[in-house]
């Protein structure tokens, strides 16, 4: 039995490659109208809770109000007043009471509309602020409660998809209303055209055009797919063109290769020629001369039928009905438009929404254990039997049957090359990871029967990966100890231990700078696109806060000053440190060590460090990595006199100092 092609197609489309899903109808229409129902109702419900039932039935009553009666009742007060005008034309006197009065009911329904909706727009946008922020936090709490097994799937999720929830809604409430509007409007016409018997004719001529303009140029955003730029003369281009940008131009400069640049970009489109560079996938399917034509007539068939009706049957219409038709004509098109607007943007948007509740699949949270973690007067203890070790994802082992002892209180140094798997221990002694295979105990017991919430508490780290929060100074330290986050003095204390007191105090705003914003919380345009620029306003961009930079050295030493806050706690009982000075000179990386080790009473300290020299003389046991495996153990004195690994390392480290 042959097995079923792959349910995906490709075509190139300008300098894009497209891929698409192919259509089934066995599958694809009833599975995703029934997820996005499911994924519409839970939208629903929690739109309601967070806006309450005032609200949001308040919402409701004013978008249906807009999108259904008023056409109606807006088109029925025009005709109304077209027919008063029309009888006064035939007698040949208006009767001006009559046509005030029709004007009037028509003013104040658009001031009603207008204010209306002018109230349901800004109620919306309330709205939309308060769910946003829900969502937020719905992702954030997600992506929070993720360990580093889960935590790739979980940050994949699109950034912005928590941001346009809300509009899903609307986009599908927007196409439900303006569908039941469209439906009153069709009947609003049968009834005015009753009497000739053209209201299903009418239908069909007004709605022929939007509904062959759908049919006949589907775009890519009604279906799943993936757009991909191709064309090497186009990759080539973009890539040349991003060599503009402020970070490469001491490069471009030094080098002297401008020239070379814009020669190559010439080349670059000189090649690429007239091949399409624009959004061209945004149509996806390129339409011939017939169907163009097609759509022109379809257009145009409202002005034919009544064309046909004058000659036919002239006492058919009067020229009220003409005129109300013909309005109506036009509405009902801009209404079907809108429909499948709304469908065909709301739809993808509530997929995404789904994806945001889909976070909750990915969490994965470590197995939490039932013991209550009582810490050791003199620190933590640990014993690894026969561990090993593979990361998420890959086959190769990290660690391979490891096996050591390690005492409370002592100071113990990992050395070894690159991936011998120093830092893979640090990160099961802290459980960011389980053992794939064998056992860790702490204090004699499985790591994995304590409550990974008091492990946390009892453990501080200090490595090359931490990163500065995009919070103030005083957070990024302070939170080392969250319950004293706004004690400055510990905070100043904690940044003298760090060496970060001259990082901090060259900040003109000092504990209070923040050195990283969110991405667009800043922007302008001021003098783009060859405008002429105003002084005053040149100037308010000047004066715009600038995003204040450190250098690698000074970050480490602020993420340093957070673990010293940690201390503070007087719950930590185990200090892992690793390579957490690569950006420091030799004198702070001692200060640093040195003021680690004066901190170190009731304390395991475990350091992992390329460097040798003073800190492995003053080990209590120094462990020899290499592939995975411990090759050597023992004190700096022990080590040397065996001529093994560890001395080899340490003399070639001995000789480049020489």
């Amino acid at each position: 039995m042959s097995s079923a092609g792959p349910p995906i197609q490709s075509k190139r489309l300008g300098v894009y490659r497209i891929v698409t899903e192919k259509y089934s109808v066995n599958n694809q229409w009833s599975k995703k109208a029934s997820q996005g129902l499911r994924t519409l109702l839970r939208l629903t419900n929690d739109i309601y809770d967070t806006a309450g039932p005032g609200s949001f039935f308040l919402m409701l009553v004013l978008t249906v109000w807009v999108d259904v009666f008023d056409r109606t009742v807006g088109l029925h007060l025009v005709g109304r007043v077209l027919a008063v005008i029309e009888e006064g034309l035939k007698a040949g006197r208006v009767d001006g009471t009559t046509l005030a009065w029709a004007v009037a009911l028509r003013t104040v329904g658009l001031g009603l509309t207008t204010g209306l909706g002018y109230w349901g727009a800004r109620l919306r946008m309330k709205m939309d602020s308060r769910f946003e922020a829900k969502m937020q936090e719905f992702v954030l709490k997600t992506k929070l409660a993720t360990d580093l097994t889960g935590v790739s799937s979980n940050l994949s999720t699109s950034q912005a998809a928590d941001q346009i929830s809300y509009s899903a809604f609307i986009q599908i409430l927007r196409a439900l209303t303006v569908s039941l509007g469209t439906a009153l409007q069709l009947g609003y016409v049968f009834r005015l055209v009753r009497s000739t018997g053209h209201g299903p004719i009418l239908a069909f001529v007004c709605l022929a055009h939007p509904v062959l303009e759908f049919l006949m140029q589907p775009t890519l955003w009604t279906i799943s797919h993936i757009v991909e730029a191709m064309d090497p003369h186009y990759l080539r281009m973009n890539s040349l063109r991003g060599l503009g940008e402020a970070k490469y131009r001491q490069d471009i400069l030094m080098g002297d290769v401008v020239g070379y640049v814009l020669r190559e970009f010439r080349r670059s489109v000189r090649l690429l020629g007239d091949t399409d560079v624009g959004q061209s996938y945004v149509q996806y399917e390129r339409m011939g001369y017939s169907s163009h034509l097609a759509l022109k007539i379809a257009k145009e068939l409202p002005m034919l039928y009544y064309a046909a009706i004058a000659i036919l049957n002239p006492g058919a219409f009067n020229l009220s009905t003409l005129a109300t038709l013909h309005q109506s004509e036009s509405l009902l098109s801009r209404m079907f438009v809108e429909i499948v607007f709304y469908v065909q943007h709301g739809a993808p948007r509530l997929a995404s929404v789904q994806t945001v509740y889909d976070l909750e699949k990915s969490v994965h949270e470590m197995q939490d254990g039932d013991l209550a973690y009582t810490p050791h007067e003199k620190g933590m203890s640990f014993e690894l039997k026969n561990v090993s070790f593979s990361y998420p994802g890959t086959t190769a082992k990290a660690l391979k049957d490891v096996s050591l002892s390690i005492k409370p209180g002592q100071l113990v140094v990992i050395v070894g090359s690159n991936g011998s798997g120093k830092s893979t221990i640090i990160k099961l002694l802290t459980r960011l990871y389980d053992a794939t295979c064998g056992s860790i105990l702490i204090d004699g017991q499985d790591i994995k029967d304590y409550k990974v919430a008091d492990l946390r508490k009892a453990m501080a780290s200090l490595t090359q990966d931490h990163h500065l929060y995009p919070l103030s100074l005083g957070e990024n330290i302070g939170l080392g100890n969250p319950a004293r986050v706004g004690d400055l003095e510990m905070i100043r204390d904690a940044a003298r231990l760090g060496g970060a007191e001259g990082v901090i105090g060259k900040m003109t705003d000092g504990l209070g700078t923040v050195l990283e914003w969110p991405r667009g919380l800043q922007w302008n345009n001021v003098g783009k696109g060859n405008k002429a620029v105003d002084p005053e306003l040149k100037a308010a961009v000047g004066n715009m806060k600038k995003q204040v930079a450190v250098s690698g050295g000074e970050r480490q030493r602020l993420v340093a000053s957070r673990t010293f806050m940690r201390f503070t706690s007087g719950a930590v009982k185990l200090v892992c440190v690793d390579e957490p000075s690569s950006n420091l000179d030799p004198q702070a990386e001692w200060q640093l060590f040195d003021n680690l080790r004066r901190v170190r009473e009731a304390k395991t300290m475990i350091f992992v460090t390329h460097r040798f020299g003073h800190l492995t003389k003053r080990a209590d046991v120094i462990l020899c990595m290499k592939e995975g495996t411990i090759v050597e153990s023992g004190t700096h004195e022990e080590l040397v006199e065996m001529g093994g690994e560890y001395c080899r390392m340490f003399d070639i480290q001995a000789k480049a100092f020489d």
